[in-house]
């Protein structure tokens, strides 16, 4: 008992067999074992023995822990670590094997107990190794054989009793039952009952522990129970034997409801169930209601008649939504699965043994042997899916046998499923429901004779289907009685039916009752849970509904408002009143200063009035997200009500624009508006929340009446609110102090303040362990990437620990001394995970700046350390999204604070390349490049950090080449030829410093310059390729916003090489610009009227080098001149006819090159009359020259060109009429004469609006005339749109006349306008030059600037701009003074303006000023004039 520490029992087996010392020393293990003591003492004795027989002392070799492990734990190494079968396990915990039995076993020790030669050698070999492992983490087997225990579990140690928690001990508590003794068979109930209680308790105190308080005591606690339970209803089995085996159990309900929540009352333990059935009758179905309850990830079903009428599938899916899928469906990648199949979003009903319902051959039930060759493999396929971490984290799912009907053998395919879930996942994952005792005993001898394994624990078979329904239904967490009302007209409300709330994937809907009646709110429960959420908000957690219920319950402790939230309020309802269905509004924000909380809060109290909803993913694609919110709009009521959708996490104005756009169409394909009282209800506001660096400035570009911000400062009030909630916290929680959150703002972010914070949790950082390098990977990533996160799954790896259940906590104990800094996210993106980040962005920036300078590591340090792991970069989904957040962390550019620009490199690199500088940026991109193999922005960044801070072109040039490798498209291309063009720009400036004239560098420039005009003219073609419309498109609401495409880039980066060029050529000795004369040889070289060869120039080397270079290319720079002219010409047109506003720089890029293009190419007044002088005998064609070139000059020699002087100065449109007046009267060639009558009517509308009294102007007759001549010469099938345009701007019949001929010119223009600048047209709207007046002749047209002038300068331009794209600008009593509204009729959807009979077809200006349904209305709108048709602007129906 002393020295060699076994139990009394068996030294006092010793004592009554009379074996005294002398004796004892003889004994081996066979004499042992014949005086009954079991085979574990046994061993141990006779290792005492044998030692004692040496003379030495017995000593272990094994690590001090293993001989403190009880049988138990034996058992668990066995089973868990060293991998052999259970029943080995359980055999040496028969014969009592505790540790510091086992490590005194040989190989014949194990053999006589049965253990194969095998299994014997593998215990032994993984029992030596321990000493260079740590200590193994054993987990408590929930599914031993209680049946064979017939003795209370002992936890062997030094003391002879065991010490529970509560201060009694095991034999105290814990007494032998005699089976024959009904006062001991209650005494056993008392007990299960306190230990079913106790597991409870201490399962949700370690679900809901604070890390601080985590204690790892605990989880060892709730294991030694967990065994004793396991022994004691072993015990209950023995008191109520039966002829079969099965053991009733007479709180089966109760069994039940621990299985399916971990001891608990609530199904929201496990994130999700997956369910296995086989053939049900219509008569079971009836109570399988309960699957409705449940959040299902799949069900699969082997019965094929369960889509069909009476079906479980088809009952089911009367209440709930489920996509009925097969098992093939879940091959490929996993991502690409879980989009596709949207798993997660919605219940999967997968038929694994064929489909009746659809009638093919290929859908039938197969008979086991062709299953087994057809069908079998995709279903082990589609388990392994399921059993994927990555699809479902370890412990988070269940797995349900429901067994409807009996399987009567191995050859069945539910069997066959069972076997191949058991592969992948732990037996203790699965459990079984049986419809009646005799399907449970064929299973579960099924089991046991071919798994080796007993399914009675897990097993449910005593209930009807009856029973077990009314169980589930009345778990938690929300009682069946509770209903989630939504707002409707009328001050009504009505019901979101679960089935449709199935629907929304994409949204969480907030209800009118949201959080009420799902608790007792009067219970401990209720109260705990409070203090939990708002201990969590407060730490640093994302804000829930839950936090304002709370607020609104307790009215002397209101939520505190901030500053801006009445201001963001009266936005929103002042929405309301605005005429488009569709409104976005933008919140700008600092991150965490609680953008997001106030865009709840408003959303809460709003809540009554809109359907609101938050946007769950902003990568669910848009059109989708559309139908959602118009099927929100709509649900169970006749008329719509208005939505409020809150989109969070955005970092641009941008990205909602698309939405705004798609849920406009949406709504034109649904009849949303049945009448006018109707339409003020039929709205959505979409109130955007943007992350920003700089929102007051954001806030300043738009406008102000449809955006907010707010910033990480405090006012003197909201600093006052902060300083009472800290007293209202301090009343209910335990150190308020610690909710570092909520002190950060309550001290109005002071930095000092985080700093400590940092510095005190990093004093002992020490850089080598793993919890600080994790520790150090958050505070970078959660530093550089917003809501960014590191998966738990991917810590646990990351840590090597592979613990079945509570992993956050697991996590958090392991960063304990980090962990009050840290805090558990729910993350919903890929059907939603747990992720650790640090609380708030603030201290992840003090934190990081704590461990560069105490640690002397720098942030290239902690990226190359996180490259380096590949841990984060193998296959997954959450590692995707990990990687996703690296990649953001290395590319992402921030926006400039004093307009759109963006930085040249993210703010992570910029810092790199400040502290380190080229060769430590570069190899971090070089390694981010191998772990990004498919992604063309590491390499592309890297190209551009190269040519734009190191000017090393040609190592740019090979990255930029690796990117279009990975992808071609216009991007790729373009930063090649950014390449080219920073090559040959830096060429130029280093020439410029050069005295001598080298003709090689000539030779290189024109070569690199011809490469980045091909890149450009690749990337420009491949943006027209993506951008081709399919069909004419109507010139819809994408007219109000901007568009993320290539556009234009390529055309006004080829016009910047070009221009290089001309410099570079203009350089030269013998083309000096500076050199009237040589000069105009420059000039005639490139417009091709003379050859190098006759240049003049001064015969040596160097001259004749330079002829040979330019011979040698001259065919490209011939072609430069007139390539460059086309690219005027067609950005004339673009910038013209589309809104551009948006494109402003390219505008002012353009506008500069050209003034360079008239510089060079277009000859002075005096040099013009110098010529005439000297060739007088060409006079004519001397005039005719200079026009041409005055037109050229002032970017007039175009339609579109003309157009664009509607806002210049009088003066010089009069000298552009002039010029057209002449050339229209003298040029011979008939298309270059049709070309100049045009323009010269067209010049005469302009000038009339700038100067309606110059003498230059004609009159509407004589240009009416002009006209109707030019379009019987051209037909209507000109070209371009131009002649019809003008037919538009003077034929539109006033309201009292007809003209017949005007309809067929509207379809001459819209087919003409289409063919030829339909590159122009996609996903872009054009301007309205001009708007129809009530006025007759050139006065029944008004320009838009002239509109403008009535608002200016009173009016800043952006507001006035703003007024425009939202068509506020139509409510103007200026406008409504001027315009004239035409009468109309809106048929099948096309607006048609009328003039007695006659019908002319109009487009709208804005696809949602029409109401869906084809319903034939009267209609009035103002017209404006654009270069592809008439646009009807603000339609508003009669009725």
């Amino acid at each position: 008992m002393t020295e060699v520490k076994v139990h009394q029992s068996c030294a006092d087996k010793f004592i009554e067999e009379e074996v005294s010392g002398d004796c004892l020393i003889s004994f081996n293990k066979t004499e042992i074992l014949d005086l009954g003591i079991k085979h574990g003492p046994a061993v141990k004795i006779a290792a005492y023995l044998e030692s004692l027989r040496k003379g030495s002392k017995h000593q272990s070799e094994f690590p001090q822990y293993v001989e403190k492990w009880t049988k138990e734990q034996v058992s668990q190494w066995l089973v868990q670590h060293v991998k052999v079968y259970s029943k080995y396990g359980e055999r040496l915990q028969e014969e009592d094997v505790s540790g510091d039995c086992l490590v005194c076993f040989r190989k014949q020790d194990l053999v006589d107990l049965d253990v194969k030669s095998g299994p014997a050698v593998k215990i032994l070999s993984e029992l030596k190794q321990l000493n260079q492992k740590p200590e193994p983490t054993l987990q408590p087997i929930l599914h031993t054989d209680q049946r064979e225990a017939t003795k209370p579990t002992m936890v062997e140690d030094n003391s002879k009793q065991t010490r529970l928690p509560f201060g009694k001990t095991s034999e105290e508590e814990v007494q032998q039952p005699k089976l024959q003794n009904t006062g001991a068979r209650k005494k056993q109930s008392v007990v299960v009952k306190f230990l079913l209680s106790f597991i409870h308790r201490t399962t949700s105190n370690i679900m809901s522990a604070e890390p601080l308080t985590f204690k790892r005591e605990m989880l060892y606690v709730l294991s030694f129970y967990l065994h004793l339970f396991s022994f004691h209803t072993g015990m209950l089995k023995q008191m109520h034997p039966s002829n079969k085996d099965v053991k009733k159990e007479a709180n089966q309900g109760d069994k039940l409801k621990d299985l399916l929540s971990c001891g608990g009352n609530s199904l929201d333990n496990y994130d999700r169930f997956v369910v296995i059935v086989n053939k049900s009758c219509p008569e079971q179905v009836q109570y399988l209601q309960f699957l409705t309850k449940m959040k299902l990830f799949c069900v699969l079903d082997f019965d094929p008649n369960s889509a069909a009428s009476g079906g479980l599938c088809h009952s089911y899916r009367e209440s709930r939504v489920a996509n009925l899928h097969t098992p093939s469906q879940f091959q490929g990648q996993t991502e690409t699965v879980m989009k596709n199949l949207n798993l997660y979003k919605q219940t999967s009903w997968v038929f694994c043994n064929g489909r009746h319902d659809l009638d093919n051959d290929s859908d039938l039930e197969l008979d086991y042997k062709n299953w087994l060759r057809k069908t079998c493999r995709d279903v082990e396929q589609l388990v392994s899916f399921i059993c994927n971490p990555d699809v479902l984290p370890r412990g988070r799912y269940l797995i349900i046998f429901l067994l409807l009907s009996p399987v009567d053998t191995e050859k069945n395919p539910v069997f066959d499923i069972y076997k191949s879930f058991i592969k992948n996942t732990g037996e203790e994952n699965i459990i079984s429901i049986c419809e009646s005792q005799s399907t449970y005993m064929k299973w579960r001898e099924l089991i046991k004779e071919k798994c080796d394994f007993d399914t009675e624990p897990l097993s449910i078979n005593e209930l009807t289907l009856s029973e077990i329904n009314g169980t589930i239904m009345a778990m938690g967490p929300v009682s069946q009685l509770s209903v989630r009302l939504l707002p409707s007209p009328g001050s009504s409300a009505v019901v979101l039916k679960q089935r449709d709330e199935d629907f929304l994937t994409a949204l969480d809907v907030l209800c009118m009752n949201q959080c009420e009646n799902i608790y007792d709110e009067n219970s401990l429960e209720f109260r705990e849970f409070r203090i939990r959420v708002e201990q969590e908000f407060y730490r640093g957690g994302k804000v829930k509904w839950w936090n304002f219920y709370f607020c609104d319950k307790d009215e002397q402790k209101p939520f505190i408002k901030r500053d801006k939230y009445e201001n963001l309020k009266k936005m929103i309802r002042s929405q309301c009143r605005d005429s488009n269905l569709c409104v976005l509004l933008n919140l700008f924000h600092h991150p965490g200063c609680g953008g997001t909380t106030l865009a709840m809060h408003v959303m809460w109290n709003l809540r009554q009035e809109f359907r609101c909803a938050v946007l769950k993913d902003n990568s669910t694609p848009k059109t989708e997200v559309a139908l959602q919110v118009i099927k929100l709009m709509k649900l169970e009521s006749e008329k719509p009500s208005p939505v409020l959708l809150l989109i969070d996490d955005s970092k641009e104005t941008e990205n909602p624009y698309d939405l705004v756009t798609c849920i406009r169409k949406a709504a034109a394909e649904e009849n949303l508006i049945t009448s006018a009282e109707d339409a003020p209800n039929c709205k959505v506001i979409i109130l955007n929340c943007v992350r920003s660096h700089s929102p007051m400035e954001q806030y300043k570009q738009h406008n102000q009446t449809q955006n907010q911000y707010i910033t990480a400062s405090l006012t003197s009030q909201e600093q006052k609110d902060f300083e009472k909630k800290l007293k209202e916290l301090e009343e209910t929680h335990e150190k308020p102090e610690n909710f570092y959150s909520f002190m950060i703002m309550k001290n109005n972010f002071d930095q000092k303040y985080i700093d400590k914070l940092a510095h005190n949790t990093l004093e002992n950082f020490d850089s080598t362990t793993k919890e600080a390098q994790l520790f150090a990977f958050l505070a970078l990533l959660n530093t550089y990437v917003a809501e960014s996160e590191i998966a738990l799954s991917l810590c646990e790896d990351f840590f090597g620990m592979k613990m079945i259940r509570w992993p956050e906590d697991s996590v958090l104990d392991k960063m304990k001394q980090y962990s009050n800094l840290l805090i558990i996210d729910r993350v919903e993106e890929w059907g939603g995970y747990k992720g650790l980040r640090i609380l708030h962005h603030t201290i992840a920036s003090a934190c990081l700046a704590e461990v560069e300078r105490s640690c002397c590591k720098t942030v290239s340090d902690i990226t190359m350390q996180m490259l380096h792991y590949d841990l984060f970069f193998s296959a997954g989904v959450v590692k995707h999204r990990l990687m996703l957040s690296i990649q953001r962390m290395l590319i992402e550019r921030q926006r400039k604070k004093d307009g759109d620009e963006r930085e040249q490199f993210s703010p992570l690199i910029h810092k790199i390349h400040k502290q380190q500088g080229r060769q430590t940026v570069q190899e971090i991109f070089v390694k981010a490049s191998s772990r990004f193999v498919t992604s063309v922005s590491i390499p592309q960044a890297l190209a551009r950090y190269l040519y734009i801070h190191e000017r090393d072109f040609p190592e740019a040039l090979k990255w930029a080449e690796k990117a279009k490798d990975i992808k071609e498209n216009p991007y790729t291309f373009d930063t090649i030829g950014q390449v080219y063009k920073s090559n040959l720009k830096s060429n130029m400036d280093r020439e410029k410093h050069e005295k001598s004239h080298n003709p090689e560098d000539l030779h290189t420039n024109i070569k690199i310059a011809n490469s980045g005009m091909k890149a450009f003219q690749r990337a420009q073609k491949l943006s027209d390729l993506e951008d081709k419309p399919q069909e004419e498109t109507p010139d819809d609401d994408s007219e109000d916003y901007p568009r993320k495409s290539y556009n234009v880039y390529g055309y006004v980066r080829m016009l910047e090489i070009a221009f290089l060029v001309f410099e570079s050529l203009s350089r030269l000795p013998f083309f000096e610009q500076h050199n009237p004369m040589k000069k105009k040889y420059l000039q005639s070289f490139l417009r091709g009227t003379i050859r190098i060869s006759n240049v003049p120039k001064v015969d040596n080397e160097i001259n004749n080098r330079y002829d040979e270079i330019i011979n040698e290319h001259e065919r490209f720079l011939v072609d430069l001149k007139s390539e460059v002219k086309e690219i005027f010409d067609f950005l004339d047109c673009y910038f013209a006819y589309i809104k551009a506003e948006f494109d402003a720089m390219n505008h002012r890029t353009v506008s500069e090159h050209f003034k360079k293009y008239v510089q060079l190419f277009c000859t002075t007044p005096e040099e013009m009359k110098k010529e005439k002088e000297n060739q007088s005998n060409l006079t004519l064609k001397l005039d005719i020259e200079e026009r041409k070139l005055f037109l050229e000059k002032n970017q007039a020699d175009t339609f579109s060109g003309i157009l664009q002087h509607l806002d210049k100065p009088a003066k010089e449109m009069e000298r552009i009429t002039e010029c057209y007046a002449f050339l229209q009267e003298n040029t011979d060639n008939q298309q270059q004469n049709v070309k100049m009558k045009i323009n010269y009517i067209l010049s005469n509308i302009v000038l009339y609006h700038l100067k309606p009294k110059s003498k230059h102007v004609k009159s509407h007759r004589f240009l009416s005339t002009l006209l109707l001549g030019t379009l019987q010469s051209v037909g209507l099938w000109h070209s371009l749109p131009d002649p019809y345009y003008l037919a538009l701007l003077l034929l539109w019949p006033s309201p009292t006349e007809e003209n017949t001929e005007i309809g067929k010119y509207v379809t001459a223009i819209r087919k003409s306008s289409y063919k030829h600048l339909a590159s122009l047209f996609h996903k872009r709207s054009t301007v309205a030059h001009f708007y129809l007046t009530k006025e007759d002749g050139l006065k029944k047209l008004v320009s838009k600037p002239k509109l403008d002038e009535s608002f200016l300068p009173k009016m800043p331009r952006d507001i006035l701009a703003q007024l425009w794209r939202n068509g506020d600008i139509f409510k103007e009593k200026a406008i409504i003074n001027r315009l004239h509204r035409v009468s109309g009729t809106i048929e099948q959807g096309d607006v048609y303006a009328n003039y007695g009979t006659q019908k002319i077809l109009v487009r709208p200006a804005r696809i949602s000023g029409i109401r869906s349904g084809f319903s034939t209305e009267k209609v009035s709108f103002y017209l404006g004039f654009a270069i592809n048709g008439p646009l009807a602007y603000d339609i508003k129906y009669e009725n």
